[in-house]
């Protein structure tokens, strides 16, 4: 996926409600083959999109979207703790303390 846009970004969120059901979880989203997200994606993942999820881990892989996850963060502030990793096993980890 090169672009995340409102509309992918509701078919992402959608699978995953239909995935989990009514439960909630700490999530690790890979979001190291997204090149570019559009802000109304990014306003929705920051709000309604965290239905189900305790805490995210967004996992990036260039600098570039390094940048764009810092500015979600700290701009759209999510409604959930929310961390970004550029290593797996790291993000996994920081995850842990969420689980019930």
């Amino acid at each position: 996926m090169r672009e995340l846009d409102l509309a992918k970004a509701r078919i992402c969120v959608q699978d995953r409600l239909n995935y989990i059901g009514e439960q909630v979880y700490p999530s690790l989203f890979d979001i190291t083959q997204v090149k570019h997200s559009t802000k109304e994606a990014r306003d929705y993942l920051a709000d309604e999109g965290n239905i189900g999820v305790s805490a995210s881990a967004i996992l990036v892989a260039s600098p570039m979207v390094k940048m764009a996850a810092n500015i979600y963060i700290h701009v759209n502030k999510p409604k959930n703790p929310t961390c970004m990793f550029t290593d797996k096993a790291e993000a996994v980890e920081w995850l842990e303390q969420f689980k019930k």
